[in-house]
């Protein structure tokens, strides 16, 4: 399953995602606006990456990281149309 790994700190997210790559792991991190922050400037980083959560956790160590499993969509949700008490558009 999928992880999310928040970091306050980019060379941390850098430095995770690093060795993720070398133990052969996909990984990559992006910018995100902290959904606390009062202004553009409270962000966090991301790692996104397949490696088993159990090994993120032992190499984060002390930091203030936290890790997240976030679930793939695995269907599309229905088209309006199908969707329970939705007007018919077939004539």
């Amino acid at each position: 399953m999928p992880l999310r790994v928040t970091f306050h700190e980019q060379d941390e997210a850098r430095s995770l995602v690093e060795t993720l790559m070398l133990a052969g792991y996909d990984a990559g991190v992006s910018r995100e606006r902290f959904a606390g922050g009062d202004d553009g400037e409270d962000v966090v980083h991301v790692v996104h990456t397949d490696a088993p959560a159990g090994e993120v956790e032992d190499l984060l160590g002390d930091t203030d990281a936290w890790v997240e499993e976030s679930s793939p969509l695995t269907e599309a949700p229905p088209p309006e149309d199908d969707l329970p008490g939705s007007p018919s558009t077939s004539s």
